[in-house]
């Protein structure tokens, strides 16, 4: 009998799966050393749910058969006892301590030892014959009033497998949120640098176009001074109202610059205080992490410990009975009600406990169902505001298209006006062109001239050789009329000082107006440079012309030598009239009328030359008045353009205005979102101290469990080796029974 029921607890444990059992060893030596329950639990975690590591397994079979073999050592060691009841003490001792010498590092090994000792010291000392006297029904009716039923035990063990799965399905669940949020954080953190990578790219671009469009707005505000200045030196006439449109345009633009720093300076202060809220959600999710992580170790080692103390539960349900009945059946009659009562009270207790841990989870469950929602609006926010900012991207990017529609049309205008300016350019080399042929036909005449005065001035040498001739034979009839002839030549001195006075006047007034336009032809110059050097090729046409005018004089100066040398001919001829005769007389006067028509003539081709200098100044200045008015209507397009880019400019501040208004909205929503994570936060705490009263409460039940199997194991080898027929012998129903719903319980586990 004593053989079967140690066959039958080997059985029992020998069908236990190896992957669910944990040693006894682990289980005792992790409350003592909390460092190594750690590594083992994070070495566990690496594992999936479902599959032990080789270790672990490799350490539940070594304790099991550890405890087989002594429980057949405690069985041998009873059949020895019974066959010599003298020597089975110092046996005993000598069996135990060469068996055990091996495994005294175990802490439930030595406590069975110093059972087993305790027990077979109480053996010697009752006589055998006292053994047999007892009855094995009275036993038997002992450990049936004492052993609990089966119907208080099933639902026990069911609730237990129900909570730790559903404990398991939880963590899970908050496993698989968590990397959601992972993930989703993840993403909109790519967004975010995404963007920022977009706006620092489109804020370069639009500086680089700002600073061209002040280029540009500076090239022609240059070209509106010109313009003004050529206008004051053409038509003498100021533009106060352009000049005001240009510092308007300025100061807008000015003010666009401090506007976009303003934006930028926000925009990064808010970009830094979302960084640092991500870097710190995502602390927080690294710690929620780490907790999470812990408890799920936490909950496998348990789960790993129930699975234990059931397997060890299944062959001890009824020893701590036959332990009372061996050692205390004499003086403790009623100890079987007591027992009941016990056992009434922990049911009662445990089922409390059931109901409350009940309660908590479905409290968590809720708080769970509440925080997911919560995530979920979260979420949803988060995407409605991605949402919008793409939108918002979407219109910059429109309004960043009209802005380069704008400028390609303006481009298009600048090219159709450099190519007018261009037409104009060779209209004047064309007019300029025949106002030099014009010239040059003038200048044949003039050479033609200059040929028949040089013939005619032959000629009178000629009339001059003859009236010599003749003044010779004539000397004494002019001495008569000298008198005559120097009042004619102090007549014709007079005239002739008149006429060089009123060249010297017209040479310093011609000598005043080279001056002045001398000088308005260099400011026009300057001017002319500062617009792109577009009327070089005009200034060298004028100083061309300019030559041409001083060949003019040259030739001027030319006719007044001519003159002195004429006015000096009449000199000789007045000293070769003083020899001619009076008869010549009227000849001299009629030579000196010849020589006023002469210088009457002269006069006249000089007054010709400068009406014709008057004329080519008179188109000059007609071709600057074309200039003006063509650089007037630029300027009038410019102003329109100007007006186009208010209009376009107002815009964008309407636009922007809007864009404002929806950060603003997408502020007080990140203000709601981050107010949420707070609950949520709070939240997480509150399911934190749940889950921490939850632990508590395992380990309470896990230390009794822990107790009641270190108790009822040794009371099982006491029974063996006391020799009270077992429970397994008498009652194979219930130890079947037993069996079968821990090998149920191990299964669902």
């Amino acid at each position: 009998m004593k053989r079967t029921c140690a066959e039958g607890l080997t059985h029992t444990l020998s069908q236990l799966p190896t992957a669910q059992a944990c040693p006894l060893k682990t289980g005792w030596n992790n409350e003592q050393d909390p460092g190594k329950s750690r590594d083992r639990n994070q070495r566990a975690l690496q594992f999936p749910a479902g599959s032990a590591p080789t270790p672990s397994r490799e350490r539940a079979s070594r304790s099991i058969h550890q405890l087989k073999c002594a429980l057949r050592e405690g069985a041998e060691t009873v059949e020895e006892e019974a066959l010599d009841p003298s020597g089975s003490i110092n046996v005993g001792h000598e069996d135990t301590e060469t068996a055990w010498h091996e495994l005294q590092h175990s802490h439930a090994v030595n406590q069975l030892k110093a059972l087993l000792r305790q027990q077979a010291s109480k053996e010697s000392e009752i006589s055998p014959s006292r053994r047999r006297k007892i009855s094995p029904s009275r036993s038997s009716e002992y450990e049936e009033t004492n052993m609990p039923t089966v119907h208080n035990l099933v639902p026990i063990i069911n609730d237990q497998s129900q909570y730790i799965h559903h404990l398991e399905a939880e963590v899970k669940f908050c496993k698989e949120e968590l990397s959601g949020m992972k993930n989703r954080v993840q993403v909109v953190v790519l967004e975010n640098e995404r963007l920022q990578q977009e706006l620092k790219s489109q804020i370069q671009e639009e500086t680089m176009r700002e600073q061209t469009l002040l280029d540009a707005s500076g090239n022609m505000q240059n070209s509106w001074v010109a313009t003004g200045e050529n206008s004051r030196v053409g038509e003498k006439r100021p533009f106060p109202h352009d000049d005001g449109d240009i510092r308007k345009a300025a100061g807008e633009a000015e003010k666009w610059k401090l506007e976009l720093e303003r934006l930028k300076l926000t925009y990064e202060a808010k970009s830094e205080i979302l960084e640092s809220q991500l870097t710190f959600l995502r602390k927080d999710l690294a710690e929620y992490q780490k907790h999470c992580e812990d408890l799920k170790q936490q909950l496998k080692h348990k789960e790993s410990l129930l699975a234990t103390n059931i397997s060890n539960r299944v062959g001890g349900l009824c020893l701590r009975c036959a332990q009372h009945e061996a050692v205390l059946s004499q003086t403790h009659n009623n100890a079987h009600i007591q027992t009941i009562e016990r056992l009434t009270k922990e049911r009662d207790d445990l089922m409390s406990a059931l109901i409350s841990v009940r309660s908590s989870l479905a409290d968590g469950q809720q708080r769970e169902t509440r925080a997911f929602e919560q995530v979920k609006e979260a979420v949803h926010m988060t995407e409605e505001a991605n949402f919008e900012k793409t939108k918002a991207l979407i219109q910059c990017e429109q309004l960043r298209n009209e802005l380069e529609r704008q400028t390609e049309r303006l481009e298009k205008e600048l090219s159709s006006q450099q190519e007018k300016r261009a037409f104009d350019k060779e209209m004047m080399k064309k007019e300029v062109a025949k106002a030099r042929k014009d010239m040059e036909s003038k200048m044949l005449i003039l050479s033609q001239n200059i040929v028949q005065l040089e013939f005619q001035v032959e000629k009178v040498t000629r009339e001059k050789i003859s009236a010599i001739n003749q003044l010779e034979e004539v000397q004494n009839q002019l001495t008569s009329q000298e008198m005559d002839v120097t009042k004619v030549c102090g007549e014709l001195r007079f005239q002739l000082n008149k006429a060089e006075v009123e060249k010297d006047e017209a040479e310093k007034e011609h000598r005043e107006y080279r001056v002045k336009t001398k000088r308005d032809l260099e400011i026009k110059d300057q001017e002319i440079e500062k617009l792109k050097v577009e009327l070089s090729e005009t200034k060298q046409h004028v100083e061309q012309e300019q030559q041409q005018a001083a060949r003019a004089r040259e030739e001027c100066l030319k006719l007044t030598e001519l003159l002195a040398e004429c006015e000096h001919q009449l000199h000789l001829t007045r000293l070769e009239k003083d020899s001619i005769q009076q008869s010549f007389s009227n000849e001299a006067k009629a030579q000196a009328l010849q020589a006023q028509q002469r210088e009457q003539e002269l006069t006249q081709k000089i007054e010709q030359m400068e009406a014709q200098h008057d004329k080519t100044e008179n188109e000059q200045y007609s071709l600057m008045t074309s200039q003006n008015t063509f650089l007037i209507k630029l300027k009038e397009e410019c102003c329109s353009l100007a007006k186009k880019l208010e209009q376009i400019s107002q815009k964008s501040r309407s636009e922007i205005a809007l864009l404002s208004q929806e950060k603003m909205y997408t502020d007080n929503k990140l203000e709601k979102l981050q107010r949420r994570n707070n609950e949520l936060e709070e939240q997480c705490v509150q399911h934190g101290k749940v889950h921490e009263t939850m632990k508590e409460r395992l380990r309470l039940q896990h230390s009794m469990e822990c107790t009641t199997t270190a108790t009822s194991l040794p009371v099982e080898v006491v029974s063996v080796a006391s020799g009270i027929p077992s429970p397994f012998h008498l009652q194979p129903s219930v130890s079947e029974t037993v069996i079968d719903i821990t090998e149920g319980k191990l299964k669902c586990i």
